[in-house]
């Protein structure tokens, strides 16, 4: 910070030793324009008739107003850099909402995925259950031929393949 207040100053001297021409209000309200080392009024020099302590004030004055444009400039850059580093943020937030949209969406359709092969396999089971009772009915009351039974036979071994096929692909999803 002291770093800051000797660069200031010497950029405050720099200034009034270079000749430029700056404005000051004192407070009780007379206007001076200072150019390097003289003191104008209304167009005229007053250097020669005004004390050293009114000169120190009308130079206090300049180096205040001058030391508060320097601080709200760099408050204008402090702001600037928090500005830029706050949208880096929500380029990154925005980033990582994206990312976490396509993750639920990839779980979403993964649980849809699930859900269908846990449907399909209840279907298979369900199917293979009522073909499995068919056969066992038919059995019992004597209605089928060797050859129908042979048939209902390798049916039902289809369909337990069947059945088994779509069991692995629904653990395939318990990871």
């Amino acid at each position: 910070m002291n770093f800051r207040i000797i660069i200031s100053l010497l950029f405050i001297t720099t200034i009034l030793s270079c000749g430029t021409t700056n404005r000051v209000i004192t407070d009780d309200g007379k206007v001076y324009t200072i150019k390097g080392d003289k003191f104008f009024n209304n167009g005229e020099e007053v250097t020669k008739q005004l004390s050293s302590d009114e000169k120190k004030t009308i130079k206090t004055t300049l180096e205040n107003r001058l030391e508060a444009i320097e601080a709200v400039e760099e408050k204008k850059e402090n702001l600037k850099d928090d500005q830029k580093e706050l949208e880096k943020v929500q380029k990154k937030a925005a980033r990582k909402q994206e990312e976490l949209e396509k993750q639920q969406e990839r779980l979403d359709t993964k649980l849809k995925e699930k859900e269908e092969a846990r449907k399909d396999y209840l279907e298979a089971k369900d199917k293979l259950q009522k073909s499995k009772n068919q056969l066992e009915e038919l059995k019992e009351k004597g209605k089928l031929s060797p050859n129908d039974i042979e048939k209902r036979e390798k049916r039902i071994k289809k369909l337990e393949d069947e059945l088994e096929k779509k069991h692995r692909k629904l653990k395939s999803f318990d990871l």
